[in-house]
C-alpha cells in the first residue's frame, strides 16, 4: 500500500527527529524521493502537481549526470552542462516551494484549514520539514473529491 489507511503518506506519521536522522544519515539524498513521494500524494489527490514533474526532472537530471562520464560531458558539451546544472539547480529550490504550495491548497480546499508553511524552514529542509507539516487529517482521493463536488 503507498499510502495508510487514512489516505496519508506513510512517512507522515514518523516524527520530525527520525526525519532528520534518515536526512543525515542518508547525506542528503532522501530530499528528493520524499518530495517525489509527497508531491505524487498531491497529485492522486488533487489530479495534478506542478512539483511533482519538478521532482522528476531533477531525478532524470541527476540520473544523466551520473551515467554519463564526466571528462566527455565537461569536454566536449560544456555549454549544455551548465545548462542542466542551472536548470537542477532551480529546481532543486522551486520544488519544494511548488510543492509547498501545493499542500496548503489541498489542506484550504479540503478541510478550510490555512495551514501555516515557512517558505524560509521549506527551502532549508527541502521535503523532510514539508513531511513534518503535513496533518494528520484525511484528504479524499481526486475521484471521491470529484463526487464530493457535484454532491453539494
Amino acid at each position: 500500500m503507498i499510502f495508510n489507511r487514512r489516505g496519508l503518506p506513510w512517512t507522515v506519521p514518523l516524527s520530525i527527529g527520525w526525519t532528520v536522522v534518515l536526512a543525515l544519515f542518508l547525506g542528503g539524498v532522501l530530499f528528493v524521493p520524499l518530495g517525489l513521494y509527497l508531491a505524487y500524494w498531491v497529485r492522486t489527490r488533487r489530479g495534478r502537481s506542478a512539483a511533482f514533474w519538478c521532482y522528476l526532472v531533477v531525478i532524470v537530471i541527476s540520473i544523466l549526470a551520473w551515467s554519463v562520464p564526466k571528462t566527455f560531458a565537461l569536454y566536449r558539451y560544456p555549454i549544455a552542462m551548465g545548462v542542466l546544472i542551472f536548470i537542477f539547480l532551480v529546481l532543486l529550490f522551486a520544488a519544494p516551494l511548488a510543492l509547498r504550495a501545493e499542500i496548503i491548497s489541498l489542506y484550504q480546499h479540503s478541510h478550510g484549514i490555512n495551514l501555516t508553511i515557512n517558505p524560509f524552514l521549506t527551502i532549508l529542509f527541502s521535503s523532510v520539514y514539508l513531511n513534518y507539516r503535513v496533518l494528520d487529517l484525511p484528504i479524499a482521493p481526486l475521484a471521491a473529491n470529484r463526487g464530493l463536488a457535484s454532491a453539494h
